[in-house]
């Protein structure tokens, strides 16, 4: 594992007395940097991270508010703290799930993130059905209206800490917030998509936002960022921006199916 984090103390000395194998480079990324050996592993640090601040909120506010985006290598690490041993004291049934942003399609449709999440959810974490917070994308003031449930459940926090707990983001998701500077809004119409997404500028107010960059995908996310900050459409305010990458995203290694099951023809 090798890690890089901004407030790092480059006082430490190595000593003399012996010699350590040099340590693959880490990025240079704003917030902090988490590089595991491979897929699993960096799974692990993130599941690590969202479980101490996850009992860490329910400790100090009595609940936890998580916005995750939706793909497979995001179920593979709820499912993960579902079954590790390490992480099935996960509150889940203090943690209230968000939607970064929906389709314009109804709750309960195939297609509809927290279709997904309440199915691996709702009995196995023992979540109780209202802390799924379903986008009603099929509503045309859904922005409004999904803002609003957001707002009602963190209003009576005290002022400061009225805000999303922890963002989950992979390397599609990090660029879906809508970025509008004449906009109060905390989610809005996506004009490309015609989705509904969370404004950056809500983003940016959470407490601690994680993003996954593993294998290709990873790879080419690191290739368009690392030297060009400004491509990053995040700029945390009060909050912590961490980045859980692999292996092969970071070019420590050739083999972009590490620890993941290869296609049949692959040799």
């Amino acid at each position: 594992m090798t890690t890089h984090d901004d407030q790092t103390d480059q006082s430490d000395q190595i000593s003399p007395s012996y010699e350590l194998e040099p340590t693959a480079p880490v990025p240079s990324l704003p917030g902090s940097v988490r590089v595991g050996e491979d897929i699993e592993e960096t799974l692990d640090m993130l599941a690590a991270d969202l479980y101490l601040q996850s009992s860490s909120c329910v400790g100090e506010f009595g609940d936890f508010h998580l916005v995750l985006s939706h793909g497979s290598i995001q179920e593979s690490l709820i499912i993960k703290m579902m079954i590790d041993p390490k992480y099935r004291s996960m509150p889940w049934s203090r943690t209230h799930v968000w939607s970064i942003g929906e389709q314009r399609v109804e709750p309960g449709n195939k297609l509809h993130s927290m279709t997904h999440w309440h199915e691996i959810l709702a009995d196995a974490g023992s979540m109780p059905p209202e802390q799924f917070h379903h986008l009603p994308g099929h509503l045309p003031d859904a922005d409004a209206l999904y803002a609003k449930e957001l707002t009602e459940h963190l209003e009576w926090r005290e002022k400061g800490h009225d805000r999303i707990d922890f963002v989950l983001l992979d390397h599609q998701s990090l660029y879906k917030g809508i970025s509008n500077a004449c906009s109060d809004k905390l989610f809005e119409v996506c004009a490309e998509s015609s989705g509904i997404w969370m404004h950056q500028r809500c983003l940016d107010a959470a407490r601690f936002i994680s993003v996954l960059g593993i294998g290709p995908a990873g790879r080419a996310l690191l290739k368009e960022i690392e030297h060009d900050h400004t491509k990053i459409p995040l700029t945390p305010i009060g909050g912590h921006l961490r980045w859980y990458l692999d292996g092969y995203a970071c070019q420590h290694t050739q083999d972009q199916y590490t620890n993941e099951e290869r296609p049949e023809n692959t040799q």
